[in-house]
């Protein structure tokens, strides 16, 4: 039974069968190592070394160290496309989000994590959207949950399981090379993430943008307050500066970002002034007007 070497048209999904709906790094080697998949598996299981991470991803395991057949660094679960072997690696992934997929990047998030007094970077927030790492993610290649997808964690001997329902199928994801004192890094991840989605959002309304955070994660693990840290919190949502200095770097990387698209060699960050010095002018008038 071939496995498919592209994606469909049409949305595949996950599995639906009871049997396949718990995943371990020796379960994906059990069920995807063989060149014959089960017959059951074989439609939701795909290859692509072009994958980018975006929010349908609900868990990615890393195998760099031994990679699936030999070639696939990565195993991704998306929650259309299905199960997806990925000749990348988890930091190659992750590095293209930050560099070629956000505008700003890892600039933000650092700021923010600086400003929360939070040592270990786990979580890539975007308010809506978080992806949470089994260990933290500056530190070497390591799986990765979309923890807009979870509604609820548990650990125990070592091992820490993510569960996630979709269509009243119920999925478990277990990791075992996890972080110590993971749940405090996961509060920590949350916190971050809820601050930074309501910093951005205030950060608008108050030029006039009038934006709310989806309510229909309200059921997830980024919306828990059980986890967060409500003293961070109120000395954090405060933070113009920081939100005037992300603005800043935005200008910046937009810059960068189009020299690159119209493949200008010679731009320098003071090319960009006059677009920058514009905007402001444009957000002075917003802020008389509203």
């Amino acid at each position: 039974m071939k496995m498919k070497n592209k994606l469909n048209l049409f949305n595949v999904g996950l599995p639906d069968n009871e049997d396949l709906n718990n995943w371990s790094k020796d379960l994906i080697r059990q069920r995807l190592e063989t060149t014959a998949i089960t017959s059951d598996l074989v439609p939701f299981v795909s290859e692509n070394s072009n994958y980018e991470l975006n929010e349908n991803m609900v868990a990615l395991y890393d195998f760099h160290q031994r990679p699936i057949r030999g070639k696939y660094q990565t195993v991704i679960f998306d929650k259309k496309d299905g199960i997806i072997l990925c000749q990348k690696n988890s930091r190659q992934l992750i590095n293209h989000l930050l560099k070629d997929q956000m505008i700003l990047g890892a600039v933000l998030q650092k700021k923010l994590q600086k400003e929360l007094g939070f040592y270990y970077r786990h979580t890539i927030s975007l308010g809506e959207i978080a992806y949470f790492s089994m260990r933290a993610h500056s530190e070497k290649h390591t799986s990765w949950i979309g923890l807009h997808h979870m509604q609820t964690v548990q650990q125990e001997d070592g091992k820490v399981t993510f569960s996630y329902q979709e269509n009243g199928c119920s999925y478990n994801f277990e990791f075992e090379d996890c972080a110590p004192h993971l749940y405090k890094r996961l509060a920590e991840g949350i916190t971050h993430n809820h601050v930074l989605g309501q910093m951005l959002v205030k950060y608008a309304n108050s030029h006039g943008f009038h934006l709310n955070l989806c309510k229909c994660r309200k059921n997830n693990l980024v919306a828990n307050q059980e986890y967060f840290y409500l003293t961070k919190i109120q000395n954090a949502m405060n933070l113009t500066e920081l939100a005037e200095e992300t603005i800043e770097e935005f200008h910046k990387n937009y810059g960068r970002h189009c020299a690159d698209f119209f493949d200008i060699k010679d731009w320098q960050v003071q090319d960009h002034n006059l677009i920058y010095r514009l905007s402001r002018r444009i957000k002075s008038i917003l802020q008389h007007a509203f």
